[in-house]
């Protein structure tokens, strides 16, 4: 890839093949994800805003920012990480639960949602289980957990365009969400009463993390694509250390544990039981 392209010349900044690999070193280093070259325009239109939010000339001196000022770092990787998320995805894991809840004699149910972006995961479980649960008496709690900081905030805030619900029917509305007036027209807020169920936390997959407890249900959805293998067999494995025993873990529609995983049983689509 040459060092100046037609695309830089028309942005505004010179971003060359070595600005790149270092930046994505960066990223891989601390987080693991794995940038592909086809993600060279995404990572200069996303941090180009950052140079002219900080007021810097060039990428050079952007790199000596981010690798010497730890806030610049963060802000570094929430700009490249990618969330891409909705209500209600993959609804037939949310069917396959509800079925386990009917079945099972549980007392309690624990619940991580492991890559819950900007909240939609978490909140869509909740829609999908609350009244089931308060049927069977079934007390229930969710952490959502993310690298990005950005994405948890706006997640613990829980405000969403009224376009992202409209699948939802009016009872489902009504119960679960407030409609936005005035300058808040055209969004809509999750109920305080059910934001509260959900914990959220700041936590790196790859880093040496251990959570000081067990879940009954792990989502991990659409995350491991962005990880090699290896890198994907040592969270998987450190799922399982965190499951209690007949756990699941729910994984993204193009995602497997492997065929050699001997932890796991496959149960469903993308559905996987802890032995």
């Amino acid at each position: 890839m040459p060092v100046n392209t037609p695309f830089e010349k028309e942005k505004g900044f010179q971003f060359s093949r070595q600005h790149f690999n270092r930046l994505r070193s960066l990223a891989h280093e601390y987080s693991g994800i794995h940038v592909t070259d086809d993600k060279y325009e995404m990572y200069y239109a996303r941090l180009a805003k950052r140079l002219r939010k900080l007021n810097l000339p060039n990428f050079t001196e952007y790199l000596q920012r981010v690798e010497n000022d730890p806030i610049e770092f963060k802000e570094f990787i929430n700009a490249i990480t990618t969330n891409v998320t909705s209500f209600d995805r993959e609804p037939y894991h949310f069917e396959y639960l509800k079925q386990q809840i009917k079945e099972r004699n549980l007392e309690s149910l624990s619940i991580w949602s492991a890559g819950c972006s900007s909240g939609e995961e978490p909140y869509s479980i909740i829609i999908n289980l609350f009244n089931l649960a308060k049927e069977y008496q079934l007390p229930f709690s969710i952490l959502g957990t993310d690298l990005d900081t950005d994405v948890l905030s706006k997640a613990s805030n829980a405000i969403y365009p009224l376009k992202s619900i409209e699948t939802y029917n009016k009872n489902t509305k009504r119960q679960f969400f407030l409609k936005g007036t005035g300058k808040n027209d055209g969004f809509c807020r999750i109920k305080s009463c059910y934001r509260d169920l959900v914990k959220y936390q700041q936590l790196n997959l790859i880093r040496n993390w251990r959570l000081n407890k067990t879940f009954d249900i792990i989502f991990c959805r659409n995350v491991m694509i962005y990880f090699e293998n290896e890198t994907k067999q040592k969270i998987i494995q450190k799922y399982a250390d965190h499951l209690a025993p007949s756990g699941l873990l729910f994984l993204g529609h193009s995602e497997s544990i492997g065929k050699d995983n001997t932890d796991f049983d496959n149960v469903g689509k993308t559905i996987y039981r802890k032995r």
